[in-house]
């Protein structure tokens, strides 16, 4: 690829996340952003966002997640692409910045405590390439918090095999015109935790959250407003992460000592 097309394509993916953001009730993107934190991320947050905490949010987006971190008197700064992201984030009161798209995030080695990803990996055309960073920057012994649905949940299957229709769901019109959604790489669990054991992350705990049963039933669950995970599916969810769990949650740890020296 020349220098010009690269250019150009990184102009049309900053260009494609402005209009992701962009606040549009009617719009296919359904308001990314505009929900609360997922129960299971808040819990993983508040387990491991410490005070004082130097945290980096890779994809930070408006800052939900930022806005949390900065409750718990960590230290934060986010990064995206899109400029209507960062000014959403900045008008939460965040330290956020735009980045240009490239794989290398502008830090210098070993300068976060904790950084988060949390709904990015799937967006990326090359995961391990931005996984790699978050290691590069990452202190020894830090943490990486990675979210991402995960390709291999029920529902996911049901419309698959039941419904004969694959559906990306990263957009409202993902069934429609599943070329256009956003989402580009997908995960079950062993191969997140295949990805960030490849990229140098030891040990990688694996979990899952946001999975529902008749809040997911087709047709049914909107009817029904039945979205809420109940305490018994909770279980089921973290007993069988594959099938049960809507998203996956990884903590990841940076080795404290380098498999080179």
């Amino acid at each position: 690829m020349t220098w010009k097309a690269a250019t150009s394509a990184a102009v049309q993916l900053r260009q494609f996340y402005d209009t992701y953001w962009r606040p549009d009730p009617a719009g296919p993107f359904n308001q990314p952003g505009s929900g609360p934190v997922p129960r299971g991320v808040t819990m993983l947050l508040q387990r491991h966002l410490l005070p004082g905490a130097r945290c980096v949010d890779v994809g930070c987006g408006d800052g939900r997640a930022g806005a949390f971190a900065t409750e718990r008197g960590s230290r934060y700064v986010g990064v995206d692409i899109s400029e209507r992201a960062v000014a959403a984030a900045r008008a939460r009161g965040l330290d956020a910045r735009r980045i240009d798209g490239s794989d290398a995030l502008p830090f210098a080695d070993d300068s976060f405590d904790v950084a988060l990803c949390l709904d990015v990996i799937e967006h990326v055309v090359f995961p391990d390439q931005t996984i790699r960073e978050i290691l590069r920057v990452l202190r020894p012994g830090g943490i990486a918090i990675v979210t991402t649905p995960n390709v291999a949940y029920w529902r996911r299957r049901l419309d698959l095999m039941v419904l004969g229709r694959w559906n990306p769901f990263g957009y409202g019109l993902a069934v429609e015109q599943p070329w256009a959604d956003p989402h580009l790489r997908f995960f079950n669990p062993g191969s997140l935790r295949r990805l960030l054991q490849f990229c140098g992350f030891a040990p990688v705990r694996l979990g899952a959250h946001s999975g529902t049963l008749l809040g997911d039933l087709p047709w049914i669950g909107r009817r029904l407003n039945a979205g809420r995970t109940s305490a018994l599916y909770a279980l089921l969810e973290g007993a069988m992460p594959s099938l049960f769990g809507c998203a996956l949650n990884a903590v990841a740890s940076k080795p404290a000592v380098s498999a080179a020296s």
